[in-house]
């Protein structure tokens, strides 16, 4: 009997309507490692009467924990944003003919509204799954010196049953990479950055179990969110001055991560930014640990002020229509 690899493994996900309700998939993603598969949540019957091994196990409930690590591309993540923030305002035209379009994403609010779930299906070669009603527990996007830009979402899922994949094609446009950041701080660029990160926590319910006859979750959701970004960047003396200015002194900043991809159209090209109102500075300690060039590591977190929304993030794309919908 063969073995397999992970070589020729594929994933898809496609937006649910109804919790529990599988859909057909309509993105196929580029897929780094996946880790979905159902766990049986078991209780032993513990008695004192004297057997030689524990008693009888049951299967109280069923979850779905997993996630993945994909390649960011122009046209594979705006799905995952939507499932990740929550909310999504109507795209608007970019360009002499409005072919270009930017949506934006910020978390979702109000007791009323919940997060966005998806169908997650898997070639996990010796059988294709399907992983019904996954909501994101926290998205995280790294950018490493000279590397592409990899988001990896973790999530909570209800259940996994049998599936197939659909006739969907990967994406032929290159990934954001490193080359392809801009990051700027109150409005000012930042040449000194060597990696960047960014983590989306919806601190989502989980174990959230009912007496309804069945096995498998209610519709778990977010709770309080945290969104911190972490910064490496060369130290010198501009960042020493942002360092007493506004680390030192408690106050905040505007914080934005710009990645701008290959052409689009109308001159204009793919983007991804992520736009931080009001963000403090939560670590910034340059240490000398030996006699190479100094770096200083930066943690920042979001804060919401005001009207001011925490996180947007902004993609610009060639899809007219809603993510989210």
């Amino acid at each position: 009997m063969p073995s397999y690899a992970g070589e020729g493994a594929r994933l898809q996900i496609g937006l649910e309507g109804t919790w529990g309700t599988a859909v057909a998939p309509t993105v196929e993603l580029d897929m780094l490692s996946e880790d979905f598969g159902e766990e049986m949540i078991t209780k032993t019957e513990e008695t004192l009467v004297g057997k030689a091994t524990a008693g009888r196990t049951d299967i109280m409930g069923k979850k779905v924990p997993g996630g993945f690590t994909i390649l960011v591309k122009p046209d594979n993540i705006g799905l995952l944003l939507a499932c990740a923030l929550g909310a999504e305002s109507a795209a608007t035209g970019v360009g002499a003919t409005s072919t270009v379009y930017d949506h934006d994403f910020s978390l979702v609010t109000g007791s009323a509204t919940t997060l966005p779930h998806f169908t997650a299906v898997v070639d996990k070669r010796a059988a294709v799954k399907g992983f019904v009603s996954n909501k994101v527990k926290q998205m995280t996007f790294e950018m490493g010196n000279n590397d592409y830009l990899k988001a990896t979402v973790e999530s909570v899922g209800q259940k996994e049953q049998a599936d197939s994949l659909e006739s969907l094609t990967l994406s032929t446009l290159r990934a954001f990479n490193f080359n392809d950041m801009t990051v700027e701080v109150d409005d000012t660029t930042v040449d000194e950055v060597l990696s960047a990160k960014v983590t989306i926590n919806n601190n989502l319910e989980d174990d959230l179990f009912v007496a309804d006859g069945s096995q498998y979750m209610i519709e778990p959701d977010r709770q309080r969110r945290e969104v911190t970004v972490e910064l490496e960047v060369l130290w010198n003396t501009d960042i020493e001055t942002q360092r007493d200015d506004k680390y030192r002194a408690g106050e905040d900043v505007k914080l934005e991560l710009i990645f701008t991809g290959a052409s689009a159209a109308e001159s204009e090209s793919y983007q991804l930014t992520f736009t931080f109102a009001n963000a403090y500075y939560t670590s910034a300690k340059p240490v000398i640990s030996g006699p190479e060039r100094m770096k200083l590591p930066l943690s920042l977190k979001a804060a919401s002020i005001g009207s001011d929304e925490p996180l947007v993030v902004t993609l610009r794309d060639l899809q007219s229509s809603h993510y989210n919908s």
